[in-house]
């Protein structure tokens, strides 16, 4: 879900309550402030002559900023310095304000002068608000409302870090600044330092309690993986500030995710009803109401969101995925009704008649209405061949893929369909054919040199297939596809027994918990001599995925034998043999020795 964050600048509520017209610069003669001098007093006096100032800055609408006249006055160079930078603020000159900052570090203008550069600054993102603040620093450094925006500005362009130094020096210096404390606990949140966050808000006593100070101690939690500790505070915040939308949205994903669904829908309708991101709030509930198998509310859920194509093509494709499928079928038809549908409602309806009601003729007639031009077009011809493919005329979907080759001269989707439509039919030397002859027209595609490499195995050539996968892992080492074939390849031929199991562990890392990438794993461990490792893989591996291949129970007997457990090797054993593999009579040799 998309959340929007709160910018705590605190120094726009600090400092900057005076608007530019108020600022003058006629008394100028004051020293220069040094550390530790409040800005207040400064103000006051620089203050003094506000109308010539204003009217001078007024009159400077066309005057080039240039260097301080050496015969200056330090009162006309003050005067000078400050109405130059009045001119940049009016221009909205980036460049222009800079220079006026380098010649006002020798003036005595208050710290809301500055502020208000900054201010202006950070309202661009523009990268120069750390610099002007750096030197308004040099000039004020102990001004408060200075250090909070600084500290925003280093975290906005990607210096956290420096940001929360700083909160952390000027907080050691003022230690009863709750406005700092918070500053930097947003700052260790936002680093995901949340652990200091978290000690730094336990320290603020319960008077000085605000919803902010709430919220982001959830958040703090929050990032610890204490989601339960933070539904409290959350709470607190919303109670104290029922409009807190930042914190409404964590509590109902906090509540998702806990399997609470109807509290979560409870505080999702609250945020409806703030107008808070309210398509992406629409979403939320429509999931939530399928997941409660309630389809009818969940279209109630999508009336509150926008009236846009893209919005509704979502929620269609989550009644899709939750197989309420005629729902998603009027919704597309009504998109197509209302007209200019894009070309992605005719695939789903495509899909739908298909997949649903095996009606091919019904599935091509939708096809047939894809507007020309679309850019769905290529997907829509690659669907055409799948659907006839699936219905058993195989020709006519080679013809169709073969015509799409044409036509989508540079889409590679066409030469992979048609090398495995081959390949399922037997047709090996074509499929290697074109296969063969796809890779060199695209020598990037590790997809296409994948299935070149399965194909060489297929047909017996594991050598070839084997140079093929080690070149894709030359080009693209972390192709996880490739990585499990060459680990297990090297486990097989019992040799480099060490890079095996490394090359494994790191495709296991990029695609998690898949069967038979574990079960490459147990494998290479085992023939390494790591059989406990071995043991733990392997049985991991079976309780992976709905349906275990023969060859892991396979390889889980040989492990368990190996161990001396004869009863967990049986039960593999006979496991494997219940799916009818090929090599049953050698699983039946094994079994007997137990």
């Amino acid at each position: 879900m998309k959340r929007k964050t709160i910018a705590l600048l605190c120094a726009l509520t600090l400092s900057v309550t005076a608007p530019l017209f108020l600022l003058g610069c006629g008394g100028c003669a004051g020293n220069k402030p040094q550390n530790g001098q409040t800005s207040d007093r400064a103000g006051e006096e620089f203050a003094a002559g506000e109308k010539p100032a204003r009217a001078q800055s007024a009159s400077l609408q066309d005057v080039p900023v240039r260097s301080v006249e050496s015969g200056l006055s330090p009162n006309a160079q003050s005067t000078y310095a400050y109405l130059l930078y009045t001119q940049a603020l009016l221009a909205e000159d980036e460049a222009a304000l800079l220079q006026a900052a380098s010649l006002l570090k020798a003036s005595p203008v208050p710290a809301k002068i500055w502020m208000e550069g900054g201010v202006w600054l950070m309202s661009r993102k523009s990268p120069n608000a750390v610099i002007l603040l750096e030197q308004a620093l040099s000039v004020w450094p102990e001004d408060m409302s200075l250090n909070l925006l600084y500290a925003e500005a280093l975290l906005e362009h990607g210096m956290p870090e420096r940001g929360v130094e700083l909160m952390r020096a000027y907080l050691q210096k003022h230690p009863d600044s709750l406005d700092a404390r918070l500053e930097l606990a947003l700052l260790l949140v936002k680093s995901k330092q949340f652990p200091e966050a978290e000690k730094l808000l336990n320290s603020v006593g319960a008077r000085q309690r605000s919803p902010l100070v709430d919220y982001y101690h959830a958040r703090a939690l929050i990032g610890m993986e204490r989601s339960n500790e933070a539904i409290p505070y959350l709470q607190k915040a919303i109670r104290e500030m029922p409009d807190f939308v930042e914190a409404l949205a964590e509590l109902a994903f906090i509540c998702e995710q806990r399997g609470d669904l109807r509290e979560a829908r409870n505080v999702y309708e609250k945020l409806m009803r703030l107008n808070f991101s309210t398509q992406d709030v629409a979403l939320r509930l429509v999931n939530i109401s399928l997941r409660l198998k309630q389809p009818e509310k969940a279209l109630q859920y999508m009336r509150l969101g926008p009236a846009t194509v893209p919005f509704k093509l979502t929620v269609a494709s989550m009644f899709m995925e939750s197989r309420h499928y005629l729902q998603a079928e009027n919704l597309l038809k009504q998109i197509v009704a209302d007209g200019d549908a894009p070309g992605d409602v005719y695939l789903l309806l495509a899909d739908l008649a298909y997949e649903q009601r095996r009606d091919l003729s019904m599935a091509l007639s939708w096809l047939d209405k894809m507007p020309s031009g679309s850019k769905s077009s290529g997907r829509a011809r690659l669907l055409r061949a799948q659907l006839l493919a699936e219905a058993g005329q195989n020709d006519k979907a080679l013809k169709v893929v073969r015509q799409g080759q044409k036509d989508f001269a540079g889409v590679p989707d066409f030469q992979e369909f048609e090398i495995r439509l081959l390949a399922r039919q037997k047709q090996m030397p074509e499929a290697l054919a074109v296969a063969r002859e796809a890779v060199k027209t695209w020598p990037d595609n590790t997809d296409l040199a994948f299935l070149l490499g399965s194909l060489l195995d297929e047909t017996g050539d594991k050598k070839g297939a084997f140079t093929v996968m080690e070149g894709i892992l030359a080009s693209h080492p972390d192709n996880y596809q490739a990585l499990n074939y060459v680990g297990y390849t090297l486990a097989e031929e019992n040799r480099e027994l060490e890079r095996a199991v490394k090359l494994l562990v790191r495709a296991n890392e990029l695609s998690p918990d898949q069967a038979y990438i574990v079960d490459s794993l147990a494998w290479a461990l085992f023939k390494s001599g790591r059989l406990e490792d071995a043991l733990g893989q392997i049985r991991r591996a079976v309780k992976l995925g709905d349906q275990v291949d023969p060859s892991i129970w396979e390889h889980y007997g040989d492990i368990a034998r190996r161990m001396g457990l004869k009863d967990e090797a049986r039960k593999a054993y006979q496991k494997a043999l219940d799916l009818k593999p090929a090599n049953a009579e050698a699983l039946r040799q094994r079994l007997s020795t137990l």
